[in-house]
């Protein structure tokens, strides 16, 4: 990790992205990828080959110790307890009145050892929180903002880990498992086309990635950057922190509400989001495809009537589906098929809820 002179952060792959030609924007303090040869070029290959992804700005973190468990549990609205070892859990953590602090996975490596892989713009608050909490329980913390971390998407991505690593054949999704140098191969991502993601040490992860690019031309492998990523994300309905959960979204109002367990034990802010539930006042969020001219941006308003409902909370252009489409916030509930309006520059569009995911990996 290295800062240039206006302070931004750059990866330890940064060299190699200028080298092929990326159009590099500042994310989160960091200078990152945007694109390479284009953001639909780099979306069609995650959907129809293989992807490589350079999520290094992203922050990990080790907690160890006899209260580890038990720490990693009430501050997750998912149930950590109990899990098995080499698996990986969604969640999302809150703070007491119920504010989504962040979403992550939590993975779980021994009975006394996790890690946690979090969101690049809330590192340091992620850090600070579980320091805080920490106090109450016997658990130590290492933050390892130094590693690298590469995700590798698409439908060619399983033959392409199988060729370098025997483990990738036959890991599931949301499984891991330690390789070479002490790298770890997650059968996770952030895309919906299925593949894998790599944690570990960034002079073991740099190879990797050089590695993986000259291996990857038989499959038709692709360096995608953030522009992609969204949009990938988008047509899963995956939620983005600051976007669809933050400090005034609540978890159990988001597209993320299945990551809340009811029926596990105690956990920080359930108190908050119990009131919350209790309450009728709770917001929904929703799909939606535009049946009208127009993309629906993050803070454009949603009507039923004329009654404002709510704000769109993303929205893009679909790129597999070749429609416009958002993810939307609004008041009460929402049933899918009925039709609402979005104002885009001061005009009414149609849009039609739909159910998640936009889009679908072919069986």
């Amino acid at each position: 990790m290295e800062s240039n002179e206006v302070g931004q952060m750059k990866t330890g792959l940064y060299d190699r992205h200028v080298a092929l030609g990326a159009k590099m924007v500042e994310f989160a303090g960091w200078e990152m990828p945007v694109q390479y040869t284009g953001v639909i070029h780099e979306h069609n290959a995650v959907r129809e080959k293989v992807g490589i992804f350079d999520v290094s700005h992203m922050g990990r973190v080790l907690i160890k110790g006899p209260g580890a468990e038990k720490l990693m549990d009430y501050l997750s609205t998912n149930r950590i307890l109990g899990k098995k070892e080499f698996t990986a859990t969604y969640t999302v953590w809150c703070d007491r009145s119920g504010g989504c602090i962040d979403d992550l996975i939590v993975y779980r490596e021994g009975p006394e050892s996790f890690f946690i892989v979090v969101n690049a713009g809330n590192r340091e608050k992620d850090l600070n929180h579980l320091k805080e909490v920490a106090k109450d329980f016997d658990a130590s913390i290492e933050e390892r903002y130094q590693d690298g971390i590469l995700a590798v998407q698409g439908p060619n991505a399983k033959p392409l880990m199988s060729r370098l690593f025997s483990e990738a054949e036959g890991l599931k999704p949301m499984h891991f498992v330690l390789i070479e140098d002490q790298v770890v191969l997650s059968g996770t991502g952030y895309t919906g086309s299925g593949g894998y993601e790599l944690y570990g040490p960034m002079d073991a992860i740099a190879p990797l990635w050089d590695r993986l690019l000259e291996e990857g031309q038989a499959f038709g492998i692709q360096p995608v950057g953030l522009g992609a990523r969204d949009t990938l994300r988008l047509e899963m309905g995956f939620p983005l922190y600051g976007h669809e959960l933050s400090a005034d979204i609540a978890p159990n109002e988001s597209v993320a509400s299945w990551a809340v367990k009811w029926d596990k034990e105690d956990f920080l802010g359930r108190q908050a989001l119990e009131s919350l539930e209790a309450s009728g006042s709770k917001r929904t969020q929703a799909g939606v495809i535009l049946k009208e001219k127009g993309i629906a941006r993050e803070g454009c308003g949603v009507f039923r009537g004329e009654k404002k409902i709510g704000t769109v909370t993303s929205g893009t252009m679909s790129p597999s589906l070749k429609q416009a489409i958002a993810i939307i916030l609004v008041e009460g509930k929402i049933v899918s098929g009925e039709t609402i309006d979005i104002e885009i520059r001061g005009k009414r569009v149609k849009a039609e809820i739909v159910p998640l995911p936009f889009w679908r990996k072919e069986l």
